[in-house]
């Protein structure tokens, strides 16, 4: 008889982007309900399960008990068994796995997880892990499957692949990253299959390693790019093309970002400025005083309008790659997205700016605003929703194994965000120049004062909460360079200023900031391994 294999639902692990390994961690909602579809999948092939093999972690035995529970007869027999048990990650265990890839590297990220000589430090090496579940195949699996019996092994993500090359009977050296899913129920013949697959799809898998690493970096680099094309062709965009392509790309991300999110926790989004109200309130005033109060000086009122900026959409998939608290930047984000342009509107209607700046033309491009995140915020979040709703085990899939397609949506995002410069400010842009380094050195002053200012607030109000305090410096100081460059370029011309060579410096200093605040973030991560690995004292790659 046909043995089958399902990897437990998501893991509050899986869904915050930790190593779990050997760590208990309980299952989320997503994960409940793709083990309830996944019983149903089960109950749909109509088969008389003889025997139940699971993990002795809380996680797998809970999807065990949703299967079970979905049958119309209940197993003859339930094994529970360490050799299922998933690999001992060691130091990385319970460590955000962005920061892990990015701190130890590609090459080393590769050979402490995927090579068949690998060992995390102090965990447990590849062949330790293979050694114990090849055995648990040929000894018990296998003569149970060939006595007739029904057999249903619920346990991990590596458990599961180390099954799935005892099946095909590869040598170990011929492992790869199978990306098994959460939760959907593998025949060996699924398994062999994965094993068997073409090394198209192990590249495919390298991509998507190697983006989430180097994201910031590629970001920076296509930002500089798209400086570059500018120079050299001259290229056009014209504005409705500037917007549509914008809009589909932050589409893109929003929608892997609000498909690790569940309904409950969106609807908690109304409370989730609280913690940075104080902050938040600092910032308005000083924004609202430099707009109204800058006396017809530009670089002030540009400023204040930085000041009064939401975060950037891309702030949740920073908070992932960058072991934030993720749901308190997604809450964040949206939240803040909403509520303060709408609160800039209101002040604009209340007490228009002065009259040598053209309030009506800000109004207008906070409602242009506001129709791009109707269009690139709700409709993929509702999507999203819907997937999660209907089909809870793909919708992990995709969250899990594909999101790094959300982040790389952000390379030419940032290369679209230099196209504001005109062919002809091209051509001019030596003559410019000086214009351009003073925008770029304020916009970097701005920048650290904010980091400052943030960093102060953290250790007097906030000093001891890890994952809020990253969040709270992502939200805060990745601010939506987009509105900001709407809005500039109705205040630039009317001061007789360039807007697109203003825009042009914004621009590559906040996409330099993000790979600067990336180092800042692995570098602490970084000498905490190095500190972890000391105590392992176990032969290890070190942390670049």
């Amino acid at each position: 008889m046909p043995l089958y294999f399902i990897r437990h639902g998501e893991s509050q692990a899986n869904e915050q982007n930790r190593f779990a390994g050997q760590l208990d961690t309980p299952l989320t909602d997503l994960g409940i309900r793709q083990a309830e579809q996944a019983a149903q999948r089960v109950a749909a092939l109509g088969l008389t399960i003889d025997e139940v093999h699971v993990s002795t972690l809380g996680r797998a035995r809970r999807t065990a008990e949703i299967v079970i529970a979905g049958q119309q007869r209940r197993p003859g027999r339930l094994v529970v068994s360490e050799s299922l048990i998933e690999r001992d990650f060691g130091i990385y265990s319970g460590r955000n796995k962005s920061l892990v890839k990015k701190s130890i590297g590609f090459a080393g990220y590769s050979e402490a997880f995927h090579s068949h000589t690998g060992r995390p430090p102090g965990g447990e090496s590849w062949r330790e892990m293979y050694d114990r579940v090849a055995a648990y195949h040929r000894e018990v699996l296998l003569p149970a499957s060939e006595a007739g019996r029904t057999v249903v092994v619920v346990a991990h993500k590596y458990i599961v692949e180390m099954f799935a090359i005892a099946a095909a009977g590869l040598p170990p050296e011929r492992y790869r990253d199978l990306k098994i899913p959460n939760a959907r129920p593998l025949t060996e013949d699924d398994l062999r299959r994965a094993a068997h697959a073409p090394a198209a799809a192990g590249l495919l898998n390298d991509l998507g390693e190697i983006v989430e690493i180097r994201l910031p970096l590629l970001v920076a680099l296509a930002a500089a790019a798209g400086v570059a094309v500018q120079l050299l062709a001259g290229i056009h965009v014209p504005p409705w093309a500037f917007a549509a392509s914008m809009t589909l790309l932050l589409g893109v991300g929003t929608f892997f970002t609000l498909l690790r999110v569940d309904p409950h926790t969106l609807r908690t989004t109304p409370g989730s400025i609280r913690p940075a109200l104080p902050l938040l309130l600092a910032r308005s005033a000083l924004g609202l005083a430099l707009l109204w109060g800058g006396s017809g000086s530009l670089p002030l009122e540009l400023a204040g309008l930085f000041l009064l900026l939401p975060p950037a959409l891309i702030a949740p998939t920073l908070s992932l790659l960058w072991g934030g608290d993720y749901f308190f930047a997604v809450r964040h984000t949206i939240a803040a997205s909403v509520v303060m342009p709408v609160a800039l509107l209101g002040a604009l209607a209340i007490a228009p700016p002065p009259e040598a700046r053209p309030g009506g033309g800000l109004g207008a491009a906070l409602l242009t605003y506001g129709a791009v995140l109707l269009v690139a915020l709700l409709l993929p979040g509702i999507g999203a929703q819907v997937l999660r709703h209907r089909d809870p085990i793909r919708a992990g899939a995709l969250s899990t194994n594909w999101n790094w397609l959300g982040g790389l949506a952000l390379v030419p995002l940032a290369g679209l965000a230099t196209f504001s410069l005109t062919p002809a400010e091209a051509r001019d842009l030596p003559g410019l120049a000086w214009q351009l380094v003073l925008v770029m050195a304020a916009t970097g002053a701005l920048l650290a004062a904010l980091r400052l200012l943030t960093v102060a607030f953290l250790r007097l109000l906030h000093p001891k909460t890890a994952g809020l305090g990253r969040d709270l410096i992502i939200t805060q100081n990745t601010p939506n360079v987009f509105l900001w460059l709407a809005m500039a370029a109705v205040l630039a011309p009317a001061a007789g200023s360039h807007p697109s060579v203003i825009g042009l410096g914004v621009a590559l200093v906040f996409f330099l900031a993000v790979y600067g605040d990336e180092h800042v973030f692995r570098y602490g991560h970084s000498q905490d391994l190095r500190a972890a690995v000391r105590l392992a004292r176990s032969p290890v790659l070190m942390p670049q």
